[in-house]
């Protein structure tokens, strides 16, 4: 008896000790034998996953439909059927077989889409029902307000009043729509941040209009006429210097401080900095893709020439350094590096502003304008920022130009004077010997009053 105790204390002892190694049935002899039971099995949890990492099919249905949910692709479906419609119809406009009139109607239908997704969009915003798909909405439309299926192009093509009218409607139905946006989820406006991507839209709607007008004035001037071969450069030029300027408010508003790598907290979206960025890199990125998808080509169908000049980007190139740096102007700053990357950036565009430089009646001035924009921004950082590199560069400059202005003085000094006659250089010599002498005889009188100072023992009499 005291030995079947001791054997059961032992066992539950080591069963204690490990239970899932050891149990008491485990250790109780089998009948008829001496050895131990075999364990029972392992239950399916605690059974090891295998080392493939292969999920079960449960699971990865359950990821899959998770993932569904979440990125939701039937938006994106959506989307690109529209696209794919619109540009169905886009092509056969280019190619006349339809009417403006069927054109246009095709593009009401392609804002009612619109102003569907901006109101799904801000419903599932504000009432929380899925903040992530209202935003997936809001990005679609602003992609669609930048005319990436070239409706605008196409309609004006066909008509040109019929394309103004649609182009003025279209923009202030987008204005309208990111009012809306704006108030009904409460977000801040800022008027700089608001007005540059209605500027951007505006320009890629009407500058390729005015390039069409352009060219239909020259055509009609020619057919009447001897008219002037389309050039076209001033005006891409300075369509260019518009894209440009229309950065300056948020340029200017942002240049001490710019918050839009900070996190301003907000109920629906989560933080207002993820609105403004993709307001703002949307049409900045959507901008020159048009212009030159669209107005540059069109010009240099006209115009060769065009082809040839790069220096037309310079001001779009060199507002838009300041642009994009306020999306990262924190991390700059943190660096310690904000003069420096000012001074190798205005460096570039300097070097490539003089690059592009070429000499013509008309390009000529057009590429000093390059210059000197590019130098006003080195002058900028200077008083606004003290940066010495681009102080010194300037100083640089000015001693540059200083001694060109003296090396030309002194070519053309010398080349009016190699052109003088024998009897002309002997007036000179005989009139530099007279002015000479004078100069001598004054000096004379001069040496010989001190001498008289310095030796006479009283004071000279003064004359009465």
């Amino acid at each position: 008896m005291n030995d079947e105790k001791r054997a059961e204390t032992s066992a539950e002892s080591i069963a204690q000790a490990s239970p899932e190694r050891a149990t008491t049935t485990d250790l109780v002899p089998a009948a008829g034998g001496h050895g131990r039971r075999p364990p029972p099995p392992v239950p399916p949890s605690r059974r090891p996953r295998q080392e493939s990492g292969e999920e079960p099919a449960a699971e990865q249905r359950g990821g899959l439909a998770q993932w569904f949910i979440a990125a939701n692709p039937l938006y994106l479906v959506s989307v690109l059927l529209m696209f794919l419609g619109l540009l169905l119809v886009s092509g056969e406009a280019n190619t006349r077989q339809v009417g403006v009139e069927t054109v246009a109607l095709f593009f009401g239908i392609q804002n009612i889409y619109e102003i569907l997704m901006v109101a799904m969009g801000i419903y599932l915003l504000r009432s929380s029902t899925n903040l992530r798909h209202g935003k997936i909405l809001l990005l679609f439309v602003l992609i669609f307000m930048a005319d990436l299926t070239f409706y605008q192009v196409r309609i004006s093509a066909l008509s040109a009043s019929w394309g103004q009218a649609i182009s003025l409607l279209y923009l202030l139905s987008g204005a309208v729509k990111l009012g809306l946006a704006v108030h009904l989820l409460r977000i801040t406006p800022y008027w700089d941040r608001l007005f540059f991507p209605l500027g951007a839209f505006a320009l890629i709607y009407f500058a390729p209009q005015y390039v069409y007008h352009s060219m239909d004035a020259v055509g009609r001037a020619g057919a009447a006429a001897v008219g002037v071969p389309f050039s076209g450069v001033t005006e891409i030029y300075m369509i260019w210097v518009l894209a440009a300027l229309i950065q300056l408010p948020f340029i200017v508003a942002t240049w001490r401080r710019s918050n839009l790598q900070d996190t301003t907290a907000h109920p629906l979206l989560g933080s207002e900095q993820s609105f403004y960025w993709a307001l703002l890199l949307v049409p900045f990125l959507a901008l020159p893709f048009q212009l030159v998808k669209n107005m540059m080509a069109d010009a240099m169908a006209a115009n060769r020439a065009i082809a040839d000049m790069p220096f037309v980007y310079v001001p779009y190139l060199l507002a838009g350094l300041f642009f994009v740096q306020a999306f990262i102007q924190k991390t700059i700053r943190q660096e310690g590096c904000q003069n420096g990357f000012d001074f190798f950036m205005l460096m570039a565009i300097t070097g490539f502003a003089w690059a592009t430089w070429q000499p013509g009646e008309i390009v000529g001035p057009l590429g000093k304008a390059n210059v000197l924009l590019a130098l006003a921004g080195h002058i900028a950082v200077v008083i606004t920022r003290q940066n010495l590199y681009s102080a010194g560069f300037l100083t640089m400059i000015v001693i540059w130009q200083f001694f060109g202005w003296i090396k030309a003085g002194v070519v053309r000094a010398a080349g009016f004077l190699s052109e003088l006659s024998s009897l002309a250089w002997a007036g000179i010599l005989m009139t530099g010997s007279f002015i000479f002498l004078g100069l001598g005889f004054l000096l004379s009188l001069k040496s010989g009053r001190q001498g008289a100072l310095a030796s006479g023992s009283g004071t000279p009499a003064r004359p009465c």
